[in-house]
């Protein structure tokens, strides 16, 4: 069956009107599981952090999380999926798994700096070729003696220039050639390795970050699909030796601008530009001529930044990322679209682009991030997975329609028929999800308790579906997805009912000003878990009140009645907070994506999941890629961008502290307070942030105390927005992140862990204290959440997060146990300042109504001061000479000072005189 849906390059309707459209509609989409709690359910529903079931079809065996590499063995006995460092042999008829390297390490692994995407078999079903990823090699194992039998390395010369600091990445088998196409992410090049004399015989350069290979049937051609936007540069002139004192105090430049283009100068010094973000080796599809060894064409698929879906701007790249290749025709996914490029390589040019549709409700919005694909053999059919919407769709390429969906594990990465084609085989990142990972009859598995290790990957055995099937299979992928609720029409009455309107513009609302919080790492229980009217665990309550019995054995007892997070439980008893809140991200990588409204895409997720070194004076460009942690990088943008865009093109005021200052090679001292960071490689910062972003605020630094961000966000929005002339955006972002936690120091205030988050909640404390004494809160909302939850233990989910809500219209003393995510706070975000959603998971996002009063109180909001044993403010602040007025902080905001008013009043007479 072919799905509705709509061209977003033939429709001329623009995102105004369909917005309005929406609103005329009136149907409320949310995720199906706002009643629910996280759960995992082997043999039925499982329900995911985001609020959506998973209930994959077929048979479906647990392995390692983030299988991002998957063959089939020739006789179709065999399946090998590679993980980082880790691949699992898997039995077809069975799905029998061995994983190597075994938990109970009689298995060693072969794979010793990580590995990466590439695995092939060899003809004889028995032995198989593994990416050795970091370490620039390729690894050839015997599975049928589980041993290896070799390590070829990518480094050395060849055609007279000598390679280093080689990462393998994708990699095909040519068996008529008795070779090995090879992809070094390292180089930016395409390797040929005999496999005879374990020589390289072929250097062929290739575009930034090539991702994926495939190899064309007659064997005549190869592919390679390049995710790299640029080639980072350092800043002219750097060295090994003086690097440490050439380092700039931010991001250089906005994207795709003339600084980032053409270079600039930054604090003195000269900065190379990146090029264009359209540039021919920038997120492309290079065809390689085997016979002369020549890249004969370089294809830009997709979308080009610059150009316009309907009323927005494209601002990411198309993601070009994986490839399936017929007799004329070649088919890339192109995450960040949502759509397949058909590309005639024989006759060198490009057809057109295959969108993906889903719904007719949800085709508007981005967020499917195609990603592995395979090719029917009659060349009729296309099988994709779907990393965004937990399935993979089955597209008709004559009509360049969608039949249908088939539903997966969540994240799935990628996808393979067998050769009979009556069986398909699919793999997925994060599987039913994590689960639990401490409590009361918690078991520890063999794996490991962290989220990343607890949260197992999946391969599902799927008989192909016919029609039928098919039809059946699609409507359980959209109801695992979402359910639309019609919504009466807007009345006078309703539009004073909730503060939250239930749709952007729908209604009114006395809420203008929206403060958002972002801190690091922690989970429900280890915060919240002690609080007896909501869902938790307080024996995981190490960071709360009276937790002196989570410090080393020999100091309990010394500490009594330890206060490690007093504002955080004050904030939560006095305004409103959730039990059933999960972040969407396992890690920081993921969480500053999800958060403001990116949804990760195939190079973060395979990217954040591989070990990897980074070597920035190395001739290998690809070590510079940033990598980043707490940024997004021009690899990840999306389509349109996420939560700053969709701000700037409604002409919605906002400001950020902190996020977008961290790369993942920039340098964190403790004197790096302008925004947390020194920078040497050269990354630019999405172009709507770069001009709304605080250069007297640190970002992520844990060398760096919260109370030293809560000074810099005090100054300067008295300066702004208090004493000044401006007014307080409608938006107002922060990180606050030493609840990250870092290594013991206790000449600089930290004598325990715990230490950190004391630090960020009495910083978190002090932002309510005086947010609550502005002008500004009887139109307030603050919203306070995690970016991810990696650094805890929960016994509901490991993805268990905070979420906090305070301000007049919020509910006081209540506990909310609806579903919330990353996607209802965005939800919220858009609702309350009018903003269209960017992405199918704002779209979904759970309506959090029930936080809310039409009724408001306008306390304010009373800091609790730190337990000095654990965490001494005064002592984290005497590196920088400067002490906490606590008379002055407990006071609140300096508000137009009267006198310097006068005073200014009569120097401006006597200069008109």
């Amino acid at each position: 069956m072919a799905l509705l849906g709509f061209s977003l390059r033939a429709n001329a309707q623009t995102k105004a009107q369909a917005h309005a459209g929406t609103l005329a509609k009136a149907a409320l989409l949310q995720v199906p599981g706002t009643r629910e709690f996280c759960k995992i359910e082997e043999k039925g529903r499982s329900v995911l952090p985001s609020g959506r079931y998973v209930t994959p079809a077929g048979q479906l065996a647990r392995i390692t999380h983030d299988p991002m590499g998957l063959a089939l063995s020739p006789d179709g006995k065999t399946a090998v999926t590679l993980h980082n460092g880790v691949f699992t042999r898997l039995d077809l008829a069975s799905l029998a798994a061995v994983r190597v390297p075994s938990y109970d390490k009689q298995l060693k692994s072969p794979l010793s700096k990580g590995s990466f995407l590439g695995v092939a078999f060899a003809a004889d079903s028995k032995r198989v070729y593994l990416s050795g990823g970091d370490n620039g090699s390729v690894i050839v194992y015997d599975l049928g003696r589980m041993q290896r039998l070799d390590s070829i390395s990518l480094n050395g010369p060849v055609g007279g220039q000598t390679f280093v600091d080689s990462f393998t990445s994708d990699l095909v088998l040519n068996e008529a050639g008795h070779e090995l196409l090879v992809l070094d992410r390292g180089n930016f090049r395409l390797v040929r390795l005999d496999l005879t004399t374990r020589q390289v015989t072929a250097s062929i350069p290739v575009g930034r970050q090539p991702f994926s290979l495939a190899l064309s049937p007659d064997h005549r051609t190869a592919l390679v699909a390049n995710v790299g936007m640029y080639a980072y540069p350092l800043i002219v002139g750097a060295t090994p030796k003086n690097a440490d004192s050439l380092m700039i105090t931010r991001h250089p430049y906005g994207n795709n601008t003339p600084e980032s283009i053409n270079g600039t100068t930054v604090e003195g010094r000269t900065i190379p530009g990146l090029g264009s973000p359209n540039a021919p080796d920038a997120m492309s599809v290079f065809a390689v001529d085997l016979a002369t060894n020549k890249v004969v064409d370089k294809f830009k698929t997709g979308h080009l930044l610059g150009e316009m879906m309907e009323d927005a701007e494209v601002v990411g790249g198309a993601s070009p990322n994986s490839l399936a290749v017929g007799r004329q025709y070649a088919y890339v996914t192109n995450a960040t679209n949502d759509n397949i490029t058909v590309i005639d390589y024989q006759h060198h040019k490009l057809l057109g682009d295959i969108p993906i549709r889903v719904d007719p409700r949800l085709d508007h919005y981005r967020g499917l991030l195609p990603f592995g694909l395979t090719l029917s053999a009659d060349e009729k059919t296309l099988y994709v997975a779907l990393l965004g919407f937990n399935a993979v769709a089955v597209v008709d390429v004559a009509s360049r329609t969608t039949r249908g969906l088939i539903p997966t594990g969540w994240g799935p990465a990628r996808v393979r028929l067998a050769a009979d084609e009556q069986t398909l085989y699919i793999t997925s990142c994060r599987g039913l999800g994590a689960g639990p990972n401490g409590g009361a009859g918690f078991v520890a598995p063999p794996q490991g308790t962290y989220i990343g290790d607890i949260q197992l990957g999946s391969l599902q055995k799927v008989p192909v579906p016919d029609a039928a099937q098919l039809a059946v299979y699609t409507k359980q992928v959209l109801a695992n997805t979402f359910v639309a609720t019609p919504l009466a029409p807007a009345t006078k009455a309703s539009a004073t009912a909730n503060p939250l309107p239930a749709l952007p513009g729908r209604t009114p609302t006395p809420i203008k000003y929206i403060v958002y919080i972002t801190k690091e790492n922690r989970t429900y229980d280890e915060v919240l878990g002690q609080l007896r009217e909501a869902r938790g665990d307080s024996t995981l309550a190490r960071l709360g009140v009276n937790c002196e019995y989570t410090l080393p054995a020999g100091q309990r007892g010394q500490l009594p009645h330890l206060r490690v997070a007093p504002n955080h439980r004050r904030v939560a008893r006095q305004f409103a907070f959730s039990d059933n809140y999960y972040c969407d991200s396992d890690a920081s990588i993921h969480g500053h994506h999800w958060m403001l409204g990116v949804i990760p895409n195939e190079w973060v997720e395979a990217n954040s999941n591989v070990s990897k070194t980074a070597k920035i004076f190395s001739p290998a460009p690809g070590r510079r890629f940033p990598g980043s942690t707490g940024s997004m990088d021009p690899e990840d943008y999306a389509e349109i961008g996420g939560l700053w865009e969709a701000l700037a093109r409604r002409h919605v005021s906002f400001y950020n502290f902190g996020q977008g200052n961290e790369t993942a090679h920039n340098r964190e001292a403790w004197r790096d307070t302008a925004t947390g960071s020194g920078h040497l490689v050269m990354v630019p910062m999405q172009n709507a942030l770069y001009t709304r972003t605080s250069h007297d605020y640190a970002g992520f630094n844990t060398n760096i105390p919260d109370q030293f961000r809560a000074m810099q966000f005090e100054r300067e929005f008295t300066k702004k927005w208090l004493t000044g002339k401006a007014k307080m955006p409608a938006l107002v972002t922060v990180q606050l992140p030493n609840d990250h936690g870092a290594g013991v120091r206790p000449a600089d205030g930290y004598p325990y862990p715990q230490s950190y988050m004391a630090d960020n909640d009495l910083a978190l404390g002090r932002m309510l204290h005086f947010l609550s004494r502005t002008p500004y809160w009887k139109n307030m909302l603050v919203i306070v959440t995690e970016d991810d939850p990696q650094g805890g233990v929960d016994h509901v989910d490991a993805h268990r997060s905070l979420l906090l809500l305070a301000g007049p219209y919020v509910k006081k003393g209540y506990v909310s146990h609806t579903h919330a995510n990353f996607g209802a706070i965005l939800k919220t975000i858009y609702n309350i300042l009018d903003v269209p959603y960017v992405n199918q998971y704002d779209a979904t996002g759970t309506l959090l109504q029930d936080f809310f009063t039409s009724q408001p109180d306008f306390r304010p909001y009373s800091l609790e001061k730190s337990d000095v044993r654990i965490f001494d403010p005064q002592v984290a602040m005497r590196r920088y000479g400067k002490a906490i007025d606590w008379r002055k902080v407990e006071k609140g905001p300096e508000m137009d000072d009267e006198d310097e008013a006068r005073e200014a009043h009569y120097r401006q007479q006597k200069k008109t005189k």
